[in-house]
């Protein structure tokens, strides 16, 4: 049986409790052990780096599920990386070209993010607008860059917009659960 691993990166807060991302957390771990062992790891319950190192050996796929905080991860994700991305067990220097030292090859990423902003300001074709007619995929290009250049290779991501505002969780997590399922339990897989 394959293995998936999951990682939660929200931040509780007076402002944002992280419910939506700890729901969206749930959904994937209930829905994916029906076709994989699940390992999961909740940033802010704190972690141990050995551990999470073994984590993502054992893993084919990893999950990041996070909030967009300022247009970044928050704080405690990054955090995270710096100390679980270790030399030696996710990338090396081989002496090739740049980032041809990912020592986690063979293993697959997909980040399910939420952001307040609305899904109209993505994708507009609309060069005036905030972001330019950006992406949410262009958006995350630094978390993007930072999982290929240890190995990983980038699987379709999952956004959910305007969740302070706007939320709309229902539909937000029948999506999800479909896009799970295409992603994940899909023979091709």
């Amino acid at each position: 049986m394959k293995t998936i691993l999951l990682i939660l990166g929200k931040e509780t807060n007076e402002f944002a409790k992280g419910n939506y991302n700890q729901s969206l957390f749930t959904i994937a771990v209930e829905t994916l052990k029906a076709g994989y062992e699940v390992l999961t790891t909740i940033v802010e319950d704190s972690y141990d780096v050995p551990e999470e190192i073994a984590k993502f050996k054992q893993a084919d796929a990893v999950i990041f599920q996070y909030p967009v905080y300022w247009f970044m991860m928050p704080a405690s994700l990054k955090r995270y990386m710096d100390d679980v991305y270790a030399y030696g067990e996710f990338f090396a220097f081989s002496g090739g070209e740049y980032a041809s030292g990912g020592l986690m090859k063979g293993k697959k990423f997909m980040l399910s993010t939420t952001w307040n902003a609305p899904l109209e300001v993505f994708n507009n074709n609309n060069p005036n607008s905030f972001f330019a007619g950006r992406s949410v995929e262009e958006l995350l290009l630094p978390m993007r860059k930072s999982q290929e250049y240890c190995g990983l290779e980038e699987l379709p991501h999952f956004s959910c917009h305007n969740i302070i505002k706007n939320p709309q969780f229902e539909s937000d997590k029948d999506r999800y659960i479909r896009h799970l399922t295409r992603v994940f339990l899909d023979p091709s897989f």
